[in-house]
């Protein structure tokens, strides 16, 4: 579910003429082509009349609807809750502009009127009308919303069938619609066909003071077959936030306000009466980011997303408690197995979505992270404590502003820096049902309901992990025009189809990460009494569901583990061990051995018994024999062996194996696996070839430190041994850097130094950058133990000798090479990077020399990162001095070596406050004495760095750099006050575009309006109106070191200003105003030095009085409302 950083609580007052709630809305030739009268009539014939009411005929005296009141039907403005609606409205527009009155006219005047007595009556003759107008709506033609043309939300669920653009072989179903399902956030099928439901009807706020809560869990069943499931029953209400369902035995497990609880019938009335609280402590702050999602691993865990903001777990079952310390999840997911109450953190941070494939690998995603898989585990890591883990997480999907949707509809983002993106991805889901043709299967589908789509990506095997990439570069899934389609989860059905769910709201945000003009929106709970669920299946009929599985006995449940849906073969599973199935044992095995014999039709069985036969105990040693011995059931018989792996030889080597397999997934997991035992002799030598045979996979080289644990030493010696005869051994170079730094950091320099004289023996061009790498390892790892290793380098006179001289050696090749112009610039920057573990008097001087040069930026950035650490301030003039001249990136770099030691950072005050002084025309002595520095404004250190100053634990450089970085020029205030009181007027917007078009284009843009030259200002959601004031007023404040101006002086003779907009090693390109750009040849320019003052200039208000300031600052806050699309409240 969406959510956006969290905006000002200031914000400009917004013009009242805007802040009416949106116009009638208007259907144009644009959005409803036009059709001739017979077609007009055609199409009013066809109308779906087989569309299920909710007054569907009761069965057997049955109460429809127990317990369930009906929902209050929303007034929407211009929109009639009957099927002829899209026909009237038509109508009505193409009656109007026939006229020439547009909505004056007799489309909105005479028929509105008309309709208020006889709607139903006046239909066809509508239609007619509108045919003869030219403007018809057209079941089954879908277009994207044009700009300026309102689509008429909100929809009937009927008519919003008709409107979704979806892959050309499929169809869309409606499977439940208000009255029966309100504000549905998640979706589970039982194992009887019933549908659960989570309702969430108290998003976002929750209940008012003294009213009970308001979601609820309610059971959904389809009693006729025809798969409109029109029998609602509540199980359970006046629950508070409820996120999540799973059907466990006779009841549901189900995560709400903090807790995850069981509820149960068991008196046999429909509702729950039963409910047991298991789990507590989840965090609580915020309706949309709660634990969500338990979902039942092939393990028989149950999987639980965390929803970012973690919690402190305690088990409230007496029986589940195991100590008095609560389990803190922070930045972990959690899990749990329903039957012991075994409880721990899970690797992982989903939001609001969690998925497996068939194996159980584990997917989540959050708002900008449409899918992510879990490749780490974190039980695995805790194997190796002294092991930190970069990531434990791999983005499948392109995440965040990499990411690119094709919405259909006028999608409305809170920030326009992240339009067409995941900004609210959630409900990620593997198809893995056989209703769709076979070419979805495996595919991950993740929702957007900020775009209102659904977004489809296939995914490839990629090492050890997985990449996605879209069918259709340009087209969704499953789309629609209508701004109310909020798609929130998916779920797979018992007849394999996919289930969408549409919580069907006007807004989806939450408040708390709304700007602050839009928190109180007349149209925030609007669709609170709408909701939908959808079923997409393949044209041409919906096939039919096999018996369910609550039905069968376990000879057929068994067989039923072979089904091609998941969702039937996986329920048939969980009713196996709910049963304690031990009986069906026999059967198992011999879908076990089958699969065994042709692993290439039936793995996936395999699979599925062999953890069906673990959670029911009655795997034996034999049955996992077989399976480690068959290589398409490896990765799930590795896992299930490591129980056994401390006392059974035969089995460890069996997994050991599989080391050498071909298949980057099989191989990872047998690392994985061996962790959970001591190595034998032989099984270090293998890792070190399966590493070798895939240098560049990280994960690959996380699972292998985590096997070797304590013989991390061993591993780098077989390493470096298999290297020996490699053509090319750099390809291994941070392979070797991550295990050196671990060897050294762990274990006496004795034992690391073998290693040493295997990699010294490594001679040639081609071994450079791995030399460099493997010093930059003993480098890093020396350091996490400090005069440790210098202690034990003395203690070992003859070794130690050796081993300074080998270093040393590598220390003088790496300062060659840095200094070197015809080397690859890749290899120049490794040879900088390990002069950071040079002496300090042989690095500074080259280091400095390489910042100061100006063809290589990246070469620049390498050096001032070895620079940072190294101790002393001596040499802080010449950074000063090359300051003015450097590229913004490099500039930055410099900041950062400058503040990396306190001594550094007086130095640079000392150069802000020469130049303070001296602008100021005030003869005072700076800490540095007559000695003259460059000049360097104080707003050329940028806001990020200036925080760090201004926050430095050092109270008398804190002191400083407050008195000098956080006052502007005195001109400035005096204008800011001057114009302060255009903050106290309301401003018009309409005047401030006006504004912006003649003063502010040539290098700003704004919606369709200007040149983005300067920084975008666009995205004002988190801007008050006093620091858009003093952005504009005072531009020298605070800039951004990208935005700075340049002053380029060719050899001509002429001079050229811009903003650095590109570079390359041969030349550099000024962005200038009106988007111009020029590019320059490096031989053609004499001198580049920033001008240390914003692009903008200063003086802005010689263009702008006092009202009219508050005319533009109005535009700048509020210009996104102007078309009415989003309501504000009127005050």
């Amino acid at each position: 579910m969406p959510m956006q950083l969290s905006p000002s609580p200031v914000s400009f007052a917004v013009p009242q003429r805007f802040r009416r709630p949106p116009p009638p809305p208007r259907i144009s030739r644009a959005t409803f082509p036009a059709l001739d009268v017979e077609s007009a009539l055609a199409v009013g014939e066809a109308r779906p009349s087989h569309t299920r009411s909710t007054t569907k005929q009761t069965r057997r005296g049955e109460k429809k609807f127990p317990n369930r009141e009906s929902q209050p039907q929303e007034k929407a403005v211009a929109r009639f809750a009957r099927p002829t609606g899209p026909f009237v409205l038509a109508a009505a527009n193409a009656a109007s502009r026939a006229r020439g009155g547009g909505a004056r006219g007799i489309g909105w005047g005479i028929i509105r009127s008309l309709l208020q007595e006889n709607a139903f009556m006046l239909d066809r003759l509508c239609i007619v009308v509108a045919a003869v107008c030219g403007s018809v709506w057209t079941a089954g033609v879908v277009r994207a919303a044009e700009p300026g043309v309102r689509f008429p939300s909100p929809l009937t669920a009927e008519e919003s069938l008709t409107h979704f653009r979806l892959d050309p072989e499929l169809t869309i179903e409606l499977v439940a619609a208000e009255p029966q399902v309100v504000d549905p956030v998640a979706v589970q099928f039982g194992a009887d066909g019933a549908l659960w439901v989570v309702e969430m009807r108290d998003y976002p706020h929750g209940p008012r003071e003294g009213e009970p809560p308001k979601s609820q869990i309610v059971r959904l069943t389809d009693e006729d077959g025809d798969g409109r499931y029109e029998t609602a029953r509540v199980f359970a209400d006046r629950l508070l936030f409820c996120t999540g369902v799973l059907p466990y035995r006779d009841g549901v497990i189900v995560t709400l306000a903090g807790q995850i609880a069981f509820f149960a019938d068991r008196d046999g009335d429909g509702r729950a009466e039963f409910r047991e609280t298991w789990f507590s402590g989840f965090a609580q702050e915020n309706s949309q980011l709660r634990a969500n999602h338990p979902t039942l691993g092939l393990d028989g865990y149950v999987y639980v997303a965390n929803g970012l903001r973690g919690g402190k777990i305690v088990a409230e079952r007496p029986e589940w408690k195991r100590s008095d310390m609560p389990l803190v999840i922070t930045g972990f997911d959690f899990r749990f197995h329903p039957e012991t109450g075994d409880f721990a953190t899970a690797s992982g941070h989903g939001q609001f979505g969690l998925t497996l494939d068939d194996l159980g690998r584990r997917f989540v995603c959050s708002n900008r992270n449409p899918c992510q898989h879990v490749v780490l585990e974190n039980w695995y890591l805790q194997r190796h404590p002294q092991f930190a883990a970069k990531a434990v997480m791999h983005d499948v999907c392109a995440p965040a502003e990499h990411s690119r949707l094709f919405p259909i509809s006028q999608a409305w983002t809170t920030s326009t820096l992240h339009a067409n993106q995941f900004t609210a991805a959630c409900g990620v889901t593997i198809y893995r049902g056989d209703a769709l043709p076979p070419a979805y299967y495996g595919n991950v589908f993740t929702c957007d309901p900020t775009g209102n789509l659904v977004h489809r990506e296939i995914l490839t095997p990629q090492g050890v992990t997985f990449r996605g990439t879209s069918p259709e570069p340009r087209r969704e899934f499953l789309a629609s025009p209508d701004t109310w389609f909020r798609p929130v989860n998916l779920a797979l059905g018992p007849e394999g189809a996919l289930y969408v769910v549409d919580m069907y709201r006007a807004v989806i945000e939450h408040p708390d990460f709304m700007p602050s003009e839009l928190k109180t929106r007349p149209d925030l709970l609007s669709g609170a009494d709408r909701g939908r669920i959808y079923r997409l299946v393949p044209k041409g009929g919906r096939p039919r569901a096999p018996a369910h599985p609550a039905t069968l006995s376990q000879v057929q449940l068994v067989e039923r583990l072979a089904s091609a849906n998941a969702w039937q073969a996986e329920t048939a599973a969980r009713l196996l061990v709910e049963r304690h199935a031990l009986d069906a044992a026999a059967s198992l095995r011999s879908q076990l051995q089958r699969a065994a014999q042709a692993p290439a039709e039936s793995a996936v069985v395999g699979h599925r018994a062999l953890r069906v036969l673990h959670q029911l105990g009655t795997l034996s040693r034999d049955d996992l024999v077989l399976a480690l011995q068959t290589e398409a059931l490896a990765e799930t018989a590795c896992q299930l062996a490591e129980a056994f792996l401390s006392e059974d030889a035969e089995l460890r080597r069996l997994v050991a194996r599989h080391l050498e397999s071909a298949h980057d997934r099989v191989a990872f997991q047998a690392l994985l696996s061996l962790s959970a035992a001591p190595l034998d002799g032989a099984a270090v030598p293998a890792i070190a070839r399966a590493l070798l045979c895939r240098p560049d996979d990280a994960w690959f080289r996380a699972a292998a430190i985590v096997a070797v644990r304590e013989q991390a030493p061993a591993l780098l010696h077989q390493v470096a041994l298999g290297l020996a005869d490699d053509d090319q051994p750099s390809r291994a170079a941070e392979l070797c850097e991550s295990l050196m730094e671990l060897a050294v950091s762990q274990h006496p320099v004795a034992m690391v130094e073998p290693s040493l004289r295997a990699f010294a023996a490594i001679d040639g061009p081609e071994g450079v950058e791995l030399l460099l790498a493997v010093r930059r390892g003993w480098g890093q790892g020396a350091a996490r133990r400090g005069a440790v290793v210098a202690r034990e380098l003395v203690e070992l006179p003859d070794t130690g000798a050796t081993v300074r001289e080998t270093l040393q050696r590598w220390i003088e090749q790496a300062a060659s090479l840095a200094q070197d112009p015809g080397r690859p610039s890749a290899v120049r920057r490794s040879a900088v990077r390990t002069l950071r573990w040079a002496d300090p008097h042989l690095a500074v001087p080259l280091l400095i020399n390489v910042v100061q040069q100006p063809t290589d930026t990246e070469l620049a950035l390498a050096a001032c990162e070895a620079l940072a650490p190294l101790p002393g301030d001596a040499w802080s003039g010449p950074l000063l001095e090359h300051f003015p001249r450097a590229v913004p990136a490099v500039r930055r770099a410099i900041l950062d070596v400058l503040l990396a030691d306190p001594r550094r950072a007086q130095r640079l005050l000392d150069a802000v406050e020469q130049t303070v002084s001296a602008a100021q025309a005030k003869p005072e002595v700076s800490a540095a004495g007559n000695e003259a520095l460059p000049a360097i404004q104080p707003a050329e250190i940028d806001p990020q760095r200036t925080g760090r100053l201004l926050n430095h634990r050092d109270a008398a450089l804190r002191e400083r750099a407050q008195r000098l970085l956080s006052a502007g020029a005195a001109d400035r205030a005096a204008v800011l006050k001057d114009y302060d009181r255009a903050l106290q007027q309301r401003g018009d917007a309409h005047r401030g575009k006006a504004l912006f078009g003649r003063h502010c284009v040539a290098c700003h843009r704004i919606g369709e309006q200007g040149v983005n030259v300067g920084p975008d200002i666009g995205d004002t959601r988190d801007k008050t109106p006093q620091y858009l004031l003093t952005a504009i007023l005072d531009p020298n404040r605070a800039v951004d070191n990208n935005y700075f101006a340049y002053a380029v002086a060719t050899q001509d003779g002429k001079v050229r200003t811009g903003i650095i907009a590109a570079e390359t090693a041969t030349s550099i390109t000024l962005k200038q105003a009106e988007g111009k750009t020029e590019t320059l040849l490096r031989t053609e320019i004499e001198e580049l030095r920033a001008t240390g003052q914003s692009f903008m200039p200063v003086g802005f208000e010689k263009n702008l009085s006092v009202e009219e300031m508050a005319d533009l600052i109005s535009f700048l806050k509020n210009w996104r409302y102007l078309d009415g699309a989003v309501p504000l409240e009127t005050k």
